[in-house]
């Protein structure tokens, strides 16, 4: 019976560590260098250990399976896509909320409109995620729902983002035009923003303005968005 039991949690351990893995490896995708040159590969969002430029994110890149990994500081890079994902380069928003110990570092590219959502998420601690001790505040005043005020015109603003499946990880929302002008979500401007960013889809607009959507389930306001997206594309196909 007591060799049952290691045998079975022996296995249950090689699960859970292959699925780390696949979770935090390589995955299919491409990045533009400075000069607008598309260079597809696979690339780790997440890599571990320190950056090889000061105050900078960065990913690690290699052209196929076997090759050796190459480190890429965000200011090497324009943009890169994993997947379905984008991901461009921002500074650290001076007008208040939740990033990364990275003065410049990588966001997500929730919704491409005119006016757009980007999304700053944990990563690593060797990266400077936003989780556990890489979170800083940004400077500025923008403090919403679950915010925690620490004075001067300095906020955290956690409200709007989401503890990730690890229980050290958040994420936290900007919007504007591009990322020189995106300020955080926050409770005040939440209706107003939401509204404009996903006004083709007035279901959703619906749920945003009667508070079903709030700032403190942007995910879940996002995932409905997609999914009325998708519908509607494929009605129309």
């Amino acid at each position: 019976m007591r060799i049952f039991v290691v045998v079975f949690l022996f296995s249950l351990l090689i699960r859970f560590s292959s699925f780390a893995q696949k979770g935090s490896g390589f995955s299919p995708g491409f990045y533009y260098d400075v000069n607008g040159q598309k260079v597809p590969g696979l690339i780790n969002r997440y890599p571990a250990g320190k950056g090889i430029e000061k105050n900078e994110s960065f990913i690690e890149f290699k052209d196929s399976e076997k090759a050796r990994p190459q480190r890429l500081s965000a200011s090497m890079i324009h943009n890169f896509v994993i997947g379905r994902d984008s991901f461009v380069i921002a500074h650290a928003p001076q007008h208040g909320g939740v990033w990364t110990k990275n003065e410049l570092d990588f966001v997500k590219v929730v919704i491409d409109g005119t006016t757009k959502l980007y999304m700053v998420s944990g990563g690593s601690a060797g990266n400077g995620g936003i989780g556990g001790s890489g979170i800083r505040p940004s400077i500025g005043t923008g403090i919403g729902t679950g915010g925690v005020g620490l004075g001067g015109g300095i906020g955290i603003t956690i409200g709007g983002g989401n503890r990730g499946n690890n229980g050290s990880e958040y994420t936290a929302y900007y919007y504007g035009e591009n990322t020189t002008t995106m300020e955080a979500l926050n409770k005040g401007t939440f209706v107003e923003v939401m509204t404009d960013v996903m006004g083709d889809e007035p279901d959703v607009v619906e749920k945003i303005r009667t508070g079903i959507f709030n700032i403190n389930n942007v995910d879940g306001c996002v995932k409905y968005y997609k999914t009325m997206e998708t519908a509607h594309k494929k009605a129309i196909q």
